[in-house]
């Protein structure tokens, strides 16, 4: 009963659907998932950057710890 009740609207609103609206609405949401992904993609170069500094660092740091408990010796 359902499945013919949904088919039924379907039929009515059918006629009634802009496709020009529907496609530049699917076009826009596209562009969008697009721009997402790109965005998406340079994140994870800068997080990939960022890593790798603050690997630099926490050995630096435990470098110089390291010089510092020499001298204290």
């Amino acid at each position: 009963m359902k499945s013919k009740n949904k088919l039924i609207i379907r039929q009515e609103t059918l006629p009634y659907l802009n496709l020009f609206d529907l496609n530049k609405s699917w076009l826009s949401l596209k562009q969008e998932r697009t721009g997402l992904v790109e965005e998406a993609h340079e994140l994870r170069a800068r997080m990939w950057v960022l890593s790798h500094k603050i690997t630099e660092i926490e050995e630096k740091i435990s470098q110089a710890i390291v010089k510092l408990e020499k001298k204290n010796v």
